[in-house]
């Protein structure tokens, strides 16, 4: 069967398209840019993982360029570092920027980030102040391998070390707290026994400086009735007697203002104790919520969960004993 020649053009033509196809998807998942310039900025980091020749570069969240090359620095570079945060980089990445990218200030900040978890890496350049010094072409960097989740990991990795001996002073502080409860509301009913003790018994001497005070005014007036009728030396007597009584009257009266005095001010003083040690009371109890749910589910710092139901105030105060924190 002869084949027509229009079957050979349609045949090369297809792999032509295909050919084209091909090349424009390597080139599409390569990375490049055709925009892409001859400014390169350089940047050490202490880490790189995630990161290959031709990742993403952006800058202030837009594409800026690629990564066109990544080696490790020598020992010696190292150890000519000037800084102590210098001296642990240990790989240089250099990135083109593209020919639209504006000259990028001095103070910005080089970091790694991805966009979720499975997303690739790259390289974020902060915005920067526009008042800043440009940098050069060939600028080093200082680089920061922690950013976005990568920084929350990190950060939350020295708190998971932490957490066995934050449960262990948990536990701790659950066992003294027992004692503590016990002891402030002991405190509470001595402080309440002796306001309801002393108020009656400041109440009774009161009463009795004013009963007292009271007969010395009708002794009084009975001695000037007696010295108005007498005479002689008896009448003198009586008058020494009744200037005793005067004194006595003044000195009683001065006794009972202090006493009243005295007697408001240290009520109120007792009443102030009450309140601090129920206040004390009702917040011990709560705190002893707090580090049993963290003693039991250390997670809390960080995850939220389902809200307790505390004992309220009024069962705290209202009890002798200690009372269970949380309600069942």
């Amino acid at each position: 069967m002869k084949k027509n020649l229009s079957d050979y053009i349609v045949a090369l033509v297809v792999i032509l398209c295909s050919l084209v196809l091909l090349g424009a998807l390597t080139y599409a998942l390569s990375g490049r840019h055709g925009k892409s310039s001859d400014r390169t900025l350089e940047i050490d980091y202490p880490d790189v993982t995630g990161i290959k020749l031709h990742s993403q570069v952006r800058y202030a969240g837009a594409d800026a360029g690629t990564v066109t090359n990544i080696r490790l620095l020598t020992f010696a570079e190292r150890e000519a570092a000037e800084t102590e945060e210098q001296k642990k980089n240990a790989v240089r990445v250099t990135i083109t920027l593209l020919k639209d990218v504006p000259p990028i200030p001095s103070d910005v900040r080089a970091s790694l980030a991805a966009e979720t978890l499975l997303s690739e890496k790259f390289v974020a350049l902060s915005a920067g102040t526009p008042t800043a010094p440009k940098l050069a072409n060939g600028a080093i960097l200082q680089g920061h391998s922690g950013g976005g989740l990568d920084g929350l990991f990190e950060a939350v990795g020295p708190l998971a070390e932490s957490l066995p001996h934050l449960l262990a002073t948990a536990e701790d502080l659950l066992k003294s707290m027992n004692p503590l409860l016990t002891k402030t509301g002991d405190a509470v009913d001595s402080v309440k026994v002796a306001v309801n003790d002393i108020g009656p018994r400041a109440s009774k001497l009161l009463d009795g400086l004013k009963v007292t005070s009271d007969s010395a005014d009708v002794a009084v007036k009975r001695l000037d009735k007696m010295i108005a009728d007498a005479d002689g030396p008896l009448k003198g007597d009586l008058e020494e007697l009744k200037t005793s009584m005067v004194k006595i009257q003044g000195t009683l009266n001065s006794a009972n203002l202090l006493l009243t005095h005295t007697d408001k001010n240290l009520d109120a003083r007792l009443q102030e104790l009450a309140v601090v040690f129920q206040n004390l009371k009702v917040v011990s109890t709560h705190a002893k919520a707090v580090t049993q749910a963290l003693g039991e589910k250390p997670s809390r710092l960080i995850f939220s969960g389902k809200p307790q139901k505390l004992t309220s105030e009024e069962e705290i105060l209202r009890s002798n004993k200690p009372v269970p924190a949380v309600k069942p």
